[in-house]
């Protein structure tokens, strides 16, 4: 059954919202096992603002590996949490 799409133009996102796609990266772990992520890999899901959106949550996970310095301590430790591997 499709998920009803809102009406009207999509809304710019938060850094906090764009972090909000996480979530993705734990369905993906919770299905698989491991946060290994293929680069191409993409996982739908229903965004903070209920629109569905198919994250490419491949390159998600690589960016974050590649800025880990920059995310907050508490970010850090949700993917420490999902069992990510920084290097």
């Amino acid at each position: 059954m499709p998920v009803p799409v809102p009406e009207g133009p999509r809304p710019k996102r938060t850094r906090e919202q764009a972090w909000a796609i996480a979530p993705a990266a734990a369905a993906y772990r919770a299905r698989v096992g491991h946060l290994e992520v293929p680069r191409a890999h993409v996982e739908s899901v229903t965004a903070f603002d209920g629109w569905p959106e198919d994250v490419r949550s491949g390159v998600w996970v690589t960016t974050t590996k590649s800025r880990r310095a920059k995310p907050a301590a508490e970010r850090i430790a949700e993917m420490d949490t999902l069992g990510m591997r920084w290097t």
